[in-house]
């Protein structure tokens, strides 16, 4: 009988360690895998990352043709130039110089002795002068100008300085044509401009043209490339820009040019056999070593916008690939069954924003209604910003906690970027973001579709909670309510912000609202861009939008041939 209870003893031991052990290795049919068959771990070591680099697959690749085009226009220019005469009183005038925008030009001139030059175009009201000087001394001048307005005689007045402060002025005219038939409408219902941060609102689309606006809601800058998505202003001055080949359809070329159209790099992004024109489908950035990161699709899946690539500035080659599959338990893609289900469309991911304080990004996923915050490029999770709902026991770890019950959780958002330290504590960072409010897979229903906001919430990392500490745009209701995309960007100079709600739904049709706002809670309307003209489904929608200069705060000095 003793025999018998100790064998019995002895059994029940290792029937608990037994699952004990199946508990901690995963081994049950609730926990989650992170996009392979291993399963995952539930303790706190766990670290969910992208897989180590495999073989890259190639999907980028460096293009010249716009650049040897370009050479052979800036040569007959330079010709003409010299075979003149062209003084500051005379100089030679090239009306959109590189055909891509009509609201720029450049005047070539020599003066008899070095000079430093400042051009400005005349505004129409005491805020709208756009002026530009150039710091070097030299003898040849090649000036670019920008800010003209449309359909209208433009004065512009240059004058130079030489060494020994003697000054010279000119002033002339340039007439431009009127903008484009199929142009967007533009009107301010509110604007207080002593009050705005400097630059002009740049209203980057989800297809066509991409333009800057000043505070009278004047066009001053833009481009007849065909733009989608990526519009950004890189650490030389130059811009990002997202565009196509005349004809075609996909809107896989991005340039690196500056604001006359003239460009510097060209990069073509091949995707086999992907039929639909968002090639690259939401976002490209610059990274700290000069490459750029792009959002594409795994044409080796049957999912699509759920992969990014890093691609060499130099040679435009893939360096690296990352899929978001990696990241998540297999069931997120493979039973996603949203409204976008057909097309493995399951993440969605329509941001990427590089933090340079810890090399890290931080990634918006729409469908996933998630933001978070991970290492670059090892892919590490910091942490994710989302409802608690549907999320195995494995993520525990990385899901913030809310400190305060009536909370809410972003929900299809947008357009995450970091914030200055507000409260002095340097345990806390701040973000701002926008939320669409349209739940797709996890969230409070009850609030989805009421109103879209911009957001500021405040998170502490250690301790992994968040609170919200500002927003704007709930209190207009489905008014400021926009389903896709959106945008909210933190403006240095004033501490303003400038919150983009794209695709709102009003009685008189479709618009999108651009609205810049004090740091103030409730905040105080300083900017309010209305932007209409365009129908549901035309995708002609303010995609996000950019306050900045025209002239970049970057040294520029615009060579022929260089």
């Amino acid at each position: 009988m003793r025999k018998a209870l100790a064998t019995f003893v002895v059994l029940a031991v290792i029937m608990v360690i037994f699952f004990v052990v199946i508990e901690y290795t995963g081994e049950n049919s609730d926990d989650a895998t992170i996009g392979t068959d291993e399963k995952v771990e539930t303790s706190e070591s766990t670290a969910v990352s992208f897989h180590p680099d495999g073989e890259v697959e190639q999907l980028s690749v460096s293009d010249t043709r716009r650049m040897d085009e370009q050479k052979e226009l800036e040569a007959a220019y330079q010709e003409e130039f010299e075979k003149g005469s062209h003084s500051l009183d005379n100089p030679l005038v090239k009306l959109d110089p590189y055909g891509a925008a009509p609201l720029t030009a450049v005047a070539m001139f020599e003066t008899d002795e070095p000079a430093k030059t400042t051009v400005t175009v005349e505004g129409k009201d005491e805020y709208s002068d756009i002026e530009r000087s150039f710091d070097n001394y030299r003898t040849t001048h090649t000036i670019p100008v920008l800010g003209l307005y449309p359909n209208y005689e433009n004065t512009i007045t240059i004058e130079t300085t030489a060494k020994s402060g003697e000054t010279s002025t000119h002033s002339f005219t340039i007439e431009t044509e009127p903008l484009p038939d199929d142009f967007l409408t533009n009107e301010t219902a509110e604007s207080h401009p002593e009050k705005m941060e400097n630059g002009l609102t740049f209203v980057i689309p989800s297809t066509r043209y991409a333009y800057g606006v000043d505070h009278n809601a004047d066009v001053r800058w833009y481009s007849t490339l065909w733009n989608s998505h990526v519009f950004k202003r890189l650490d030389n001055g130059h811009i990002l820009y997202g565009t196509k080949e005349k004809g075609q359809n996909q809107y896989n070329e991005m340039l690196e040019m500056d604001m006359l159209g003239k460009v510097y790099n060209s990069y073509l992004i091949q995707l086999d056999d992907y039929p639909d024109t968002n090639v690259v489908h939401h976002g490209m950035i610059e990274l700290p070593n000069g490459n750029f990161l792009a959002t594409v699709h795994d044409m080796a899946s049957p999912y699509i916008e759920d992969e990014m690539i890093e691609i060499d500035r130099e040679t435009g080659e893939t360096v690296r690939d990352f899929s978001f599959r990696d990241l998540f338990p297999e069931d997120f893609y493979e039973d996603y069954g949203n409204v976008f289900s057909d097309d493995g469309d399951w993440f969605h991911q329509n941001a990427v924003y590089y933090v340079e304080k810890d090399d890290s990004i931080l990634v918006s996923s729409r469908h996933q209604d998630l933001i978070m915050k991970l290492s670059y490029p090892e892919g590490e999770v910091d942490w994710i910003l989302a409802d608690h709902e549907k999320w195995p026991d494995a993520y525990d770890q990385y899901l913030l906690e809310p400190k305060s019950d009536d909370f809410k959780f972003p929900a299809g958002p947008h357009a995450p970027m970091t914030m200055p330290d507000f409260d002095n504590n340097d345990a806390t960072n701040d973000y701002l973001l926008f939320d669409n409010n349209v739940v797709i897979t996890r969230g409070k229903d009850p609030l989805s579709g009421d109103f879209s906001q911009g957001v500021q919430y405040r998170i502490n990392p250690e301790e992994m909670t968040v609170e919200q500490v500002w927003q704007f745009g709930k209190e207009r209701g489905e008014d400021f309510y926009s389903r896709i995309v959106g945008d909210a960007d933190y403006l240095t100079g004033t501490g303003n912000r400038l919150v983009t709600s794209g695709y709102i739904d009003v009685d008189e049709g479709m618009n999108s609202r651009i609205v810049e706002v004090s740091e103030d809670q409730p905040a105080g309307v300083i900017f309010d861009l209305v932007i209409s003209g365009f129908e549901k489904k035309s995708h002609r929608q303010a995609y996000r939008a950019e306050r900045m200069p025209l002239y970049p705060e970057q040294d520029w000095q615009l060579e022929l041939g260089g």
